[in-house]
């Protein structure tokens, strides 16, 4: 089987299903059975093997493909680098928004203060990909 036809999802299960809004291509070599609503249980399309995530953490899966699945690897890199992906889903993006130059002051100031909560409070980087605090940068600076 090639890689292309596990990205694909045919692999040796077909009968996973996607994760719920999920941005990463890496997505494309990973899934979860139907009966598992919550999605916590994730397994590679490949070979089935559940691969332990803590928090929607692509790291694991990345890891699995690079030792387990070459072929997959060397797929799922040529498609990140060459940019055959969408990181942002579509209708996560709005068009309403008008953002700062990024030589502004504004701008400046918006990125440190995100940048000082999330390196002072030890938030995840990825917190600021997050629905609701993308919500909440819009609702205190309305632009």
């Amino acid at each position: 089987m090639s890689a292309e036809d596990i990205a694909a999802g045919g692999g040796a299960e077909s009968h996973l299903v996607p994760k719920h809004k999920s941005s990463s291509i890496i997505w494309r070599y990973f899934g979860f059975k139907q009966a598992d609503v919550n999605q916590s249980e994730v397994l590679c399309r490949s070979c089935l093997t559940k691969i332990a995530t803590k928090h929607g953490s692509t790291t694991n899966m990345f890891h699995h493909l690079k030792q387990h699945h070459r072929a997959a690897r060397r797929v799922y890199g040529n498609e990140r680098n060459t940019g055959n992906f969408s990181v942002i889903p579509k209708e996560a993006q709005t068009n309403s928004v008008t953002p700062y130059e990024s030589t502004s002051t504004r701008h400046k100031d918006i990125t440190d203060a995100i940048t000082y909560h999330i390196a002072k409070d030890m938030v995840p980087v990825y917190t600021v990909s997050k629905e609701g605090f993308k919500k909440m940068v819009q609702m205190l600076d309305k632009r």
